[in-house]
């Protein structure tokens, strides 16, 4: 899908209010807001790269309704998946995901990568203060941000949005790991859409970074960030059928309110999920290695994990299952983890 990117100095007439749904009124094409405010480097921030997530949008039409009479920090804005926003999905069927098309991304160049590639290189041309991504879970979530190397700063930008800090090296392509190796970087989880305290978090933290002069010369508090690494993503072959409803005739079955289990530790003899076929799941490491069958097993048609785990980012939506994933499995940053066995 080829949509021309716009690069625009100012705010459309009717930014602070309008609706998801109405957004191709103010911007037809994915846009590139640059915006001069008093303090210099800008922050970087992106909204939309999912269609559906519009928590993002709700944050910075709070934020900049806040700043009309100018802003305490330049900033740009880029508007990402306005197609996709304008329909309420997260990504038009056959589209590429704008998150993970960035720079670094593995996929084959198409417009969508020379579009990110445009984006970055046109506000990397100086400094950037902090580059911050904004997204939803389509699952029952806490807030919580990503981070894709354990800096100082970059544990004090998570620790500034929630105390739950997610370490991650896949999927490529991500905006957060693009700008990661330009400055402290971030992608804010704020729970489903719409979640009132989670458009509040984000506007908090952006108003924070148009304030701040530095980030704290010293490492963040144990107690005030949580650090947790991915260890693995679970996704769902194409042949096997799936239900959140245990009497269902689906090959693969989990619980009704199976969302619930994020963040929850899940140990070795708790029933993960159901199933009537041999292989329902394929699980790959953060090097893309398959490591299905070191970490569950089948017995009796119940599925066990064979490590004390702990999922994120359940999604008990099946086109985006089928889009991305079912979860990933976490385990505390400073235990061993498959990857570096």
């Amino acid at each position: 899908m080829n949509e021309k990117l716009a690069i625009v100095s100012e705010l459309p007439e009717g930014f602070y209010d309008f609706e998801p749904d109405q957004i191709l009124a103010l911007f037809p094409t994915p846009t590139l807001i640059q915006l001069s405010g008093d303090k210099s480097p800008p922050i970087f921030v992106s909204i939309l790269l999912h269609g559906n997530e519009y928590s993002g949008l709700k944050s910075v039409q709070a934020l900049l309704k806040k700043y009309t009479n100018g802003l305490p920090r330049s900033m740009y804005l880029f508007v990402g998946n306005v197609t996709a926003t304008a329909l309420g999905l997260r990504v038009i069927p056959g589209q590429t995901d704008y998150n993970r098309c960035w720079p670094g991304t593995g996929m084959a160049a198409n417009d969508e990568t020379e579009m990110m590639q445009t984006v970055f290189d046109f506000v990397t041309r100086k400094p950037l203060f902090a580059a911050i991504d904004v997204h939803n879970n389509s699952g029952l979530n806490p807030h919580y941000a990503g981070i894709t190397t354990v800096t100082d700063e970059n544990q004090h930008l998570a620790a500034m949005f929630n105390h739950i800090g997610l370490v991650f090296t896949r999927p490529k392509g991500v905006s957060t790991m693009a700008f990661d190796h330009i400055c402290p970087a971030a992608i804010l989880e704020c729970a489903r859409p719409g979640d009132e305290l989670g458009i509040q978090h984000a506007t908090e933290l952006l108003d924070a970074l148009l304030h701040m002069d530095h980030f704290p010369n010293r490492p963040v508090p144990a107690h005030d960030l949580q650090l947790v690494r991915t260890l693995a993503t679970l996704n769902i072959p194409d042949q096997v059928s799936i239900d959140f409803d245990l009497s269902s005739q689906a090959d693969l079955l989990f619980q009704q309110d199976f969302d619930h289990l994020n963040f929850t530790e899940i140990k070795t003899h708790d029933v993960f999920a159901h199933t009537r076929v041999d292989r329902p799941l394929e699980i790959t490491n953060q090097l893309g290695e398959d490591v299905t069958d070191e970490l569950i097993r089948v017995e009796d048609g119940r599925i066990y994990l064979n490590k004390t785990l702990m999922p994120a980012m359940i999604t008990m939506d099946e086109a985006i299952i089928r889009q991305d994933c079912l979860c990933h499995l976490l385990v505390d940053y400073h235990l061993e983890t498959l990857d570096n066995r």
